[in-house]
């Protein structure tokens, strides 16, 4: 009985820290947005779907990954401690903190399953299967800043500062159709989608300071919704330490999960002003998730005193308070924010985190393209603006090289790089949107890789093969037998 309990409890860990092992801080392969021909490019915009081949199939594990990864060590750590039952106080404050040195903590991990393309003459068609895996936060404000920042010496009386984060793991159904309005000039696209949620985590908790009778207190008030295959354990102090499977929780019910289910859409268009400079638009992900299974809420209820010899004395009428030279935050004592109550759950629906692209091609030449990208990711609380400069540089007809320079939310020297390569049956990339994670990985605060394989089918055979010296002759293909 022990031996199965620990084998669920490793397959919870696994499927959990799958969220935080292999993420990236947003999208890792936007540096391909101005390769319309690259195979995973339609997912910026569906309106891309126009240049693919006849035929285009592709399928796990070759199919097409995007992975990166940020300063996840201390959430990984207290995940593990979470699962075994062995969260302490200086886990819990060292994931805290960590969380608190960015803006946005956004990490993403993104792989097609199986994707299917056919070029016709009502349109460009596409199906498509991707695994999706997210965990975004936003906890800096005026009062976390107070709690960690020397250079913020107030915070305001009873203004809620809220603690925004989330995290999503799905399987995305879709279809998408691209047609082409006006011949070499302007295309547009959609893509229906349809979501099947596995696990998610939402939390909507307040944070505040609080005062009573002279004394000062922060404060938490605030559920925390999840459809997560476990139980959580609570000490004798109802603070959470852990969690455990749930009694029917296998891995194969967890994957074939389809009780939370949502739809959505994207929308895009690309628009050719004249021979040299094209100019395209989308909107990525407009769409929800209602969960229905594995549901509890947790709700917390914590509250935490600043002692008085870390706070300057304060005059009637003021409502904000002022720390002193000694101010510290107790580490024995912030768990109490954490104490918190359980109870069921009904339902609930969280929105995905929609993407904006607005893109600028320019022809230099037949072998030189420029481009710029704006992305621009709207969340509740979590708002994420990145910027793209490439260069794609065709080598021949085969190789295609791309770099440039881009920002990634607050993340502002980044050095994308990366290769296409074509041949008759198929093509293959690899890129990062940021070299120097790569060659000094511990000076990087963003790092990314995308790559993947796509195969044409049902290629007709080549009867010729091109002569460069010939221009009006095409010699005959001989079979050689041995």
């Amino acid at each position: 009985m022990k031996t199965g309990l620990n084998a669920k409890r490793k397959l919870v860990i696994l499927i959990l820290l799958s969220t935080l092992a292999l993420l990236g801080r947003a999208q890792s392969n936007l540096v391909f947005y101005n390769s319309n021909d690259q195979i995973n490019s339609p997912g910026f915009n569906p309106a891309f779907l126009t240049v693919q081949k006849k035929f285009t199939f592709s399928i796990f594990p070759i199919s097409g990954m995007s992975v990166g990864y940020n300063d996840q060590k201390a959430v990984n750590g207290m995940l593990k401690d979470f699962l075994s039952g062995s969260l302490d106080t200086a886990a819990m404050k060292s994931v805290f903190n960590s969380l608190l040195k960015k803006d946005l903590f956004s990490q993403r991990f993104e792989t097609s399953l199986f994707s299917f393309g056919y070029n016709s003459d009502i349109g460009s068609f596409s199906f498509r299967i991707n695994e999706i895996e997210q965990i975004r936060s936003s906890f800096k404000g005026e009062i976390t800043d107070f709690m960690t920042d020397p250079a913020v010496p107030t915070v305001t009386l009873n203004q809620p500062q809220i603690l925004s984060a989330d995290m999503l793991h799905y399987r995305e159904y879709s279809l998408g159709y691209a047609r082409e309005l006006i011949k070499n000039k302007m295309s547009v696209g959609l893509r229906a989608k349809i979501y099947f949620g596995k696990a998610s985590l939402f939390p909507e908790v307040p944070i505040e300071v609080t005062s009573e009778k002279g004394t000062y207190f922060l404060e938490t008030n605030g559920p925390i919704k999840t459809s997560l295959p476990v139980n959580f354990v609570l000490d004798k102090d109802s603070i959470i330490t852990g969690a455990t499977p749930s009694e029917n929780f296998t891995a194969l019910n967890y994957l074939l999960n389809n009780k939370n289910t949502g739809l959505g859409i994207d929308l895009g268009f690309t628009y050719k002003i004249n021979s040299k400079i094209g100019v395209s638009a989308s909107i990525v992900d407009l769409g929800k998730i209602n969960w229905k299974s594995n549901l509890n809420r947790l709700n917390l209820k914590g509250k935490y005193e600043i002692l008085p010899e870390y706070i300057e004395p304060t005059k009637p009428g003021e409502d904000f308070i002022t720390k002193s030279p000694t101010f510290s935050i107790d580490e024995g004592n912030l768990n109490q924010l954490f104490k918190s109550g359980i109870d069921s759950l009904s339902t609930y629906s969280t929105r995905l985190p929609t993407s904006f692209y607005t893109g600028l091609q320019y022809q230099i030449n037949p072998s030189l393209q420029f481009g710029v990208v704006d992305r621009y990711i709207k969340s509740k609380g979590m708002n994420q603006n990145s910027f793209s400069f490439t260069a794609n540089y065709e080598v021949n007809k085969k190789l295609t090289i791309i770099s440039g320079y881009s920002t990634i939310g607050k993340s502002y020297f980044n050095l994308p790089l990366a290769v296409i390569y074509n041949w008759d049956g198929g093509q293959a990339f690899l890129g990062t949107d940021n070299l120097v994670s790569i060659i000094f990985p511990t000076k990087s605060d963003y790092s990314g890789i995308a790559f993947g394989t796509c195969f044409y089918l049902f290629r007709p055979k080549v009867k010729y093969k091109e002569s460069e010296y010939l221009p009006f002759y095409k010699e005959k293909k001989h079979n050689t037998i041995k």
